[in-house]
């Protein structure tokens, strides 16, 4: 028997909970972690490599990196610090076009990367990294 205003609690899912990984929060900022001060690195100074294993295939300066194909998409984030953002537009270079300007064809669907230097660009303020040059190892 049910009764007026008796509810089981649960409600049908939503978009955002099929979206949402298990453990995720839904985050509408975009918290900025950081665990203290970021130097700055002039653009003179940066570089990005590509290797395979410890062999280096291509090195771009920061002229050269930006140089090549920007791309622009719409993508949700799931932040190993368990936040998810959804709708979020991103632009840069994607992977495929790193490895064709390196005259590599891509060798799967998928790619590992190791990133051994932390590096974001913030649109307003150049490039800041940490621990050196930014650069990927496939």
């Amino acid at each position: 028997m049910v009764t007026r205003g008796f509810f089981s609690g649960r409600r049908p899912p939503s978009d955002a909970d099929a979206r949402i990984p298990p453990g995720q929060y839904l985050e509408q900022g975009f918290p900025v972690l950081s665990a203290g001060p970021t130097p700055r690195v002039r653009t003179e100074d940066w570089s990005f490599t590509l290797k395979q294993g410890p062999r280096p295939l291509k090195k771009w300066n920061w002229a050269e990196f930006n140089a090549l194909p920007q791309s622009k998409m719409t993508r949700d984030i799931h932040c190993v610090t368990a936040w998810t953002k959804f709708n979020t537009p991103w632009q840069g270079v994607m992977i495929d076009d790193i490895l064709a300007d390196a005259g590599i064809e891509p060798p799967t669907a998928y790619a590992g990367a190791v990133l051994r230097r932390l590096f974001h660009q913030c649109a307003d303020q150049g490039p800041r990294h940490r621990q050196g040059d930014g650069g990927a190892a496939l």
